[in-house]
C-alpha cells in the first residue's frame, strides 16, 4: 500500500539536520558488539515500531550495561515527568528540532500521537514559539526550550511568565528534559544514527503515520459501514438518550439537509464531539464550512456556532471530557446557543 507523505517526510527537507556519516559504526547491530539483553530489547521494540530494530538501544548496548542504568532516568523524565503529557512532548519535539537530530524528531513525530498531538501541531513545533496557534503557556514553554538550547538558561522574562503556569517541580523537569534530549542528540549525531528504514510504516502502530485520515483511529471502511448500517440502528434513539446526539447540517455543495448521530458531551454551553473518524468526515467539513449548525440532545435542539477542531494542545484548558478524548483523538468543539 502506498503511504502518503506525513509531517516527518515534509520536514526532512529542512536544512539543519546533521549527523556524522553512518559508516563510523559499520558493525552497528551486531550481537558481537552489543550487550545481549539490550540487543534483544532493540529487536523487540523494532517489531512493535515496524523498523526491525531500535538503533538508539543498539548504540547504547556497545557500552556494556549503560542502557539499563540510563533507563530509570529516561522513565522518570519522560513518562514520569511532572509536566503534562502535552507539555512534555512539545518540549521534546522542540529540542529535537533545535539540535537537528533527525532520529529524535522522527520518533517523536509519531510518539506525539500518543500524547494527543495532531500532525498539524507537530508541524507548528518546527515553526517555533511565535506561531500564532499557540496558547500563551505553550508559547512560553517553547520559548524556554529555545533559551535553554541557545544560552543554557531560561531568561528572566520567560521565567517569570512560565512561573505563572508551571509548578517549581515542573520547571525543574523542563530543564532536565531538554538536557536529556540534548545529550541523546550528541550520542546519535556523533555516531551517524539516522531513523530506521520503514520505522512506523509497518507493524501494529503504523496508523500513527497516516496523514490522510485526519487523525482518525478507525479502519477506512468503517465510516461507510456506519452510515449504511449503524446510523440507521442508532438513529431512532439518538438525540433522545445520551451519549448520542444528532448533528443537523447542510451539504457544502448540494445544500441538502442531513442528520448525523454522534457521540457527544455537553458541558455548559460547549458541545464536545470526539472525532473517531478524524476531521475529514463529511459532517465535520459541512459544519466547519457553515460555521455552525444545530444539535439535538435529550430531545432539545439548539444552534451551535464557531465549530473548531482541536487536539490535546488546543484542548488543554477545556473541561475534563475534552482532555480525556484528546489523549488519542481530535475533537470538534462548538459554542452552544444559551437560550
Amino acid at each position: 500500500m502506498e503511504l502518503k507523505p506525513d509531517v516527518a517526510a515534509r520536514t526532512d527537507a529542512a536544512p539543519h539536520w546533521r549527523a556524522a556519516a553512518p559508516d563510523r559504526v559499520p558493525e552497528l547491530g551486531s550481537l558481537r558488539h552489543t550487550e545481549p539483553a539490550t540487543w534483544l530489547l532493540a529487536r523487540l521494540g523494532g517489531l512493535l515500531g515496524g523498523g526491525g530494530r531500535i538503533k538508539l538501544l543498539e548504540i547504547m548496548g556497545r557500552s556494556g550495561g549503560l542502557f539499563w542504568r540510563y533507563a530509570p532516568l529516561a522513565v522518570r523524565l519522560v513518562p514520569g515527568s511532572k509536566l503534562t503529557r502535552v507539555d512534555c512532548e512539545l518540549a521534546t519535539l522542540r529540542t529535537a528540532w533545535l539540535v537537528g537530530a533527525r532520529y529524535e524528531w522522527h520518533h517523536h513525530v509519531y510518539a506525539a500521537r500518543f500524547s494527543g498531538l495532531s500532525l498539524e501541531t507537530v508541524e507548528r513545533v518546527a515553526a517555533g514559539p511565535e506561531d500564532p496557534g499557540w496558547s500563551e503557556p505553550q508559547r512560553l514553554l517553547l520559548r524556554a526550550v529555545d533559551e535553554l538550547h541557545s544560552g543554557r538558561m531560561i531568561l528572566d522574562d520567560t521565567w517569570t511568565g512560565l512561573s505563572a503556569h508551571l509548578t517549581p517541580a515542573q520547571r525543574v523537569d523542563l530543564c532536565m528534559l531538554v538536557g536529556h534530549y540534548d545529550m541523546l542528540a550528541m550520542l546519535l549525531k556523533t555516531h551517524g544514527i539516522e531513523p530506521e528504514p520503514e520505522m512506523w510504516r509497518r507493524g501494529p502502530l503504523r496508523w500513527v503515520r497516516d496523514s490522510a485520515s485526519g487523525d482518525g483511529l478507525t479502519p477506512g471502511g468503517l465510516p461507510r459501514f456506519n452510515k449504511a448500517v449503524t446510523n440507521r440502528l442508532v438513529g431512532p434513539s439518538a438525540g433522545k438518550i445520551p451519549p448520542y446526539s444528532v448533528i443537523h447540517h447542510s451539504g457544502r455543495k448540494s445544500g441538502r439537509p442531513f442528520r448525523t448521530p454522534v457521540l457527544a458531551a455537553h458541558r455548559g454551553n460547549l458541545l464536545i464531539v470526539p472525532l473517531l473518524y478524524g476531521d475529514r468526515s463529511d459532517w465535520v467539513r459541512n459544519v466547519l464550512a457553515a460555521n455552525g449548525g444545530e444539535v439535538t440532545h435529550r430531545r432539545r435542539t439548539r444552534e451551535f456556532t464557531s465549530p473548531r477542531v482541536l487536539d490535546a494542545a488546543g484542548a488543554a484548558t477545556l473541561p475534563a471530557p475534552a482532555t480525556l478524548f484528546t489523549r488519542l483523538l481530535k475533537i470538534l468543539v462548538a459554542d452552544l446557543d444559551p437560550s
